[in-house]
C-alpha cells in the first residue's frame, strides 16, 4: 500500500467507502449517496489514489473489502457516524433541553408591554432558557444583529440596511392619557392644546417617530415634562395633572390596570408599525428562528 495522500481526502469520499461496505455495489451505493454511476464510481477512484490500496475487490459476490479496509471501516463508520451526528444537532433546536441565552433590544416601553407576553410563551416552552434584554439604539442596531450581541429588536424600527430582516407585527398609534390627578375632559387637540403634556422618548427601539407626531398636531410647546423611560410615569399621572402622549398598547395597558383613563383625542391619524428585526445571519440558527416564531406567534396581531 502506497503512502495515504491525506490532502486528497474528504468525507464523501469516506462516506463512500462506508456506503460500498455496506452495499457491495457500485452503483447501489452511489444511489445511497445520491451519485450517479459514474460519479460513484469517479469517487471510488478517487478514494483509492487517495488511499493507495485498492480497497474492494470485484468478485462474483459483489465488492469485497480489501484486508486494508477491513481494517479500517469499523473505526471510520463510527467516526462518521459522530461527526454526521454532531453536525446534524446543530441543525436542531430542543427548546426543552436548552440552556441558551437570548439577546433582545426592547426599550423600556417594549419591556413593559411585550416582554411579559415573550417570557410566557418561551418559558412554557424552554424553561432553562434565560433571556437578557440589552436596548441598543436604532442607529447602532445593525452592528449589534451582525456581531450577535442581540438576536431579536422589537419596536418602530426602520431596517434600512439590507443585511437586516423586518417583518410588521402589528400597527399602533399615539394616545392622550390622564391620571387621576387630571380632571379635565379634552375632547379634541385644540383643547388638548391648552394642557401641559407629559412624553416618554427612550433612546432605544421604540417611538423615534414622536417628535414628528408632536410637530404635526402642535403639541410641541405643551411638553412640560419628556421622561428616558416609563417607568415613573403612572406615578406622575397619579400625583400631577398632566396628559401623556403614548402608543395605544401602552394607554390600552395603563387603562385596564386602573392607572390611567384614555382620553377621546384623536393624536394622529397616521399609524406607526412596530417591526420585528433580525439579521440575516440568524436565519440558519435554529434556535433564533424558534425565537422568532415565539415572537410572531405572541405579538403579531391581524391588520
Amino acid at each position: 500500500m502506497n503512502q495515504i495522500n491525506v490532502a486528497h481526502l474528504d468525507l464523501n469520499l469516506l462516506k463512500m467507502l462506508v456506503a460500498l461496505a455496506q452495499t457491495g455495489s457500485v452503483s447501489q451505493a452511489g444511489a445511497q449517496l445520491g451519485l450517479s454511476q459514474p460519479a460513484a464510481s469517479n469517487a471510488l477512484a478517487r478514494l483509492r489514489d487517495a488511499i493507495g490500496d485498492p480497497l474492494f475487490i470485484r468478485t462474483g459476490n459483489g465488492m469485497v473489502p480489501t484486508p486494508f479496509a477491513e481494517t479500517v471501516l469499523p473505526d471510520i463508520t463510527r467516526h462518521l457516524d459522530g461527526i454526521f451526528g454532531t453536525l446534524g444537532h446543530q441543525t436542531r433546536f430542543d427548546p426543552a433541553h436548552s440552556k441558551r441565552i437570548f439577546r433582545l433590544s426592547l426599550s423600556g416601553l417594549g419591556e413593559v408591554v411585550f416582554l411579559p407576553k415573550l417570557v410566557k410563551r418561551v418559558f412554557s416552552e424552554a424553561p432553562d432558557v434565560r433571556l437578557h434584554n440589552v436596548p441598543v439604539p436604532a442607529v447602532d442596531l445593525p452592528e449589534a444583529l451582525e456581531r450577535g450581541r442581540v438576536e431579536l429588536a422589537i419596536g418602530m424600527i426602520d431596517a434600512t440596511d439590507p443585511r437586516m430582516r423586518a417583518l410588521p407585527l402589528f400597527q399602533d398609534r399615539y394616545v392622550a392619557i390622564a391620571g387621576r390627578a387630571f380632571s379635565g375632559q379634552p375632547q379634541s387637540l385644540e383643547d388638548l392644546r391648552t394642557e401641559r403634556l407629559v412624553v416618554t422618548a427612550p433612546a432605544a427601539t421604540y417611538a423615534t417617530d414622536l417628535g414628528d407626531v408632536l410637530s404635526r398636531t402642535g403639541l410641541t410647546e405643551n411638553v412640560a415634562l419628556q421622561l428616558g423611560n416609563f417607568g415613573a410615569l403612572p406615578h406622575l399621572l397619579e400625583a400631577q395633572p398632566l396628559v401623556a402622549i403614548v402608543p395605544s398598547q401602552y394607554g390600552e395597558q395603563l387603562q385596564a390596570s386602573g392607572q390611567a383613563r384614555l382620553l377621546p383625542v384623536d393624536i394622529a391619524a397616521q399609524n406607526a408599525s412596530i417591526k420585528l428585526i433580525w439579521h440575516q445571519r440568524a436565519e440558519s440558527d435554529p434556535a433564533c428562528t424558534w425565537l422568532q416564531q415565539i415572537a410572531i406567534d405572541t405579538l403579531r396581531r391581524p391588520e
